[in-house]
């Protein structure tokens, strides 16, 4: 280790109060609004999630070398404690996607970790010098001037994918040897050993390592209760939320999580004397320091989500269109609202389409809105009718509703009763008997395709919230 010229200032001016101080600003707790989902808008919403925390606090140790190298005549007492300051923001989404009422997910955002810290070390020295020159005893014990305000000072940030789970992430990174003490002996002795000459210098190296593990992400309801399908602790987990009815839910959602510190402080002390024409050296070493791993608990600060949802209202759960004569057609209509905060995709299907057509196939209905449909009736015989409207819809509490359809064929031609034999195991019954027509069990080829096909579409949509493929 060679020296340069001596200097009576530290190295590093920052002080430990400016690291500690480091303000990073946490993620406000505002109300966010889920929009729809990429691939499958209608039937899953998404919020963007976005925590930031940041801790400044001394890790609770210190260490102490005690006087080295022992039994040396020229000897070094240092001493440190350390501090760290780390920085964990994580991007994600909350996803919640039904017709099964309500599956929650919370993808992390890729690259939307982040991981950083500012470490500080805080030194202080003391020298210790015992020589015989030609029968006299010299020694001198006292602090190294100028210390202990130096702080050695190093930072780091690493990207990852959120949310982190276990393993977690870990940023680590490791210094060059840095001069932090560098003074002349007379400068530490002054004058009360006359002729000494010397030199006193310290160098110091750190590694340093932060590892952040998300263990668990919360969602709670309102009234600060856990979702009924409790926590999720994996990447691909999932949970659900109960759902009776009502135009949107809220939500709060926040991560909980570890960070573990852990490093090795590096000291490489140099000390020479030269005292009436005779030197002593300290052999120069690299004292390793380790201190132990330190872990905190972190949990974030909750973010409220709102998630709009289509509610669908009938405004009749039965028609009844009384006589109609044969060949003629009454036409009867209801209101379909929309009570929701999201716009409602409904299909109407009739069980009897020659009987009962429908109006409409198909209707988009915004928030706040009442979409007028109908139904006619037109009886075919002579009797009673009876069959079903379908009005299936993506409402997550309600995906098929149903109306009665009623009504009394007259006027037409007299018919007698006919016995229609159903096979494959199934009980014979006479058709129009007491001169009654029921649709209601007997749904049309199409009619029953296209509700089929909705129910098809309940089963997709639970294996595949997102729409993927």
């Amino acid at each position: 280790m060679s020296f340069r010229p001596f200097s009576k200032r530290t190295i590093f001016p920052a002080t430990l109060l400016a690291l500690l101080t480091l303000a990073i600003p946490e993620t406000a707790n505002a109300e966010i609004v889920a929009v729809g989902c990429d691939a499958d808008p209608d039937w899953c919403k998404t919020g963007a999630l976005s925590f930031a925390r940041s801790d400044s606090l001394p890790i609770e140790w210190q260490f102490d070398t005690g006087w080295v190298p022992a039994n040396s005549p020229l000897q070094l007492h240092l001493f440190a404690g350390v501090y760290a300051t780390t920085r964990v923001s994580l991007k994600g989404a909350l996803e919640t996607s039904w017709p099964e009422a309500l599956i929650l997910r919370t993808p992390g955002r890729p690259e939307g970790g982040l991981l950083a810290y500012h470490y500080g070390v805080e030194l202080g020295a003391k020298a210790k010098i015992s020589v015989t020159v030609a029968g006299q005893n010299y020694d001198w014990t006292g602090d190294v001037p100028y210390i202990p305000q130096i702080d050695f000072q190093i930072e780091g940030e690493q990207v990852f994918d959120a949310w982190g789970f276990d393993p977690g992430v870990t940023l680590s990174s490791k210094t060059m040897p840095v001069t932090i003490i560098q003074v002349g002996v007379g400068d530490i002795v002054g004058g009360s050993i006359p002729g000494i000459d010397g030199g006193i210098e310290v160098d110091l190296a750190v590694e340093l390592a932060a590892t952040y593990k998300t263990e668990r992400m919360v969602i709670e309801t309102t009234d600060e209760k856990l979702v009924s399908g409790g926590e999720i602790t994996t990447p691909d987990g999932e949970s659900s939320t109960k759902y009776l009815n009502g135009p949107s839910i809220e939500l709060d959602v926040h991560p909980e999580g570890t960070v573990d510190y852990d490093g090795v402080i590096h000291l490489i002390p140099g000390f020479w004397v030269e005292l009436l024409g005779k030197t002593w050296n300290i052999p120069i070493a690299d004292i390793p320091i380790s201190f132990p791993i330190t872990q905190t608990q972190w949990v974030f600060d909750k973010q409220r989500v709102h998630v709009p949802l289509p509610d669908v209202v009938l405004s009749v759960e039965e028609i009844d269109f009384g006589d109609v004569q044969v060949g003629q057609k009454s036409l009867t209509g209801f209101g379909v609202w929309n009570a929701g905060e999201a716009a409602a995709k409904v299909t109407f299907v009739s069980s009897s389409p020659d009987v009962f057509p429908a109006w409409d196939q198909a209707a988009d209905v915004d928030s706040g809105i009442t979409f007028d449909s109908a139904v006619r009736f037109v009886p075919t015989q002579n009797g009673p009718f009876e069959g079903t409207l379908y009005v299936a819809s993506n409402d997550p509490s309600d995906a098929v509703q149903k109306i009665i359809l009623k009504g009394n064929g007259f006027g037409g031609p007299e018919t007698p009763a006919t016995t229609i034999s159903q096979e494959s195991g199934c009980a014979c019954r006479l058709a129009n008997q007491s001169g009654r027509n029921s649709s209601t069990g007997a749904v049309s080829l199409i009619g029953l395709a296209t509700v089929l096909s909705m129910f098809r579409r309940v089963t997709w949509v639970k294996r595949n919230p997102t729409g993927s493929k």
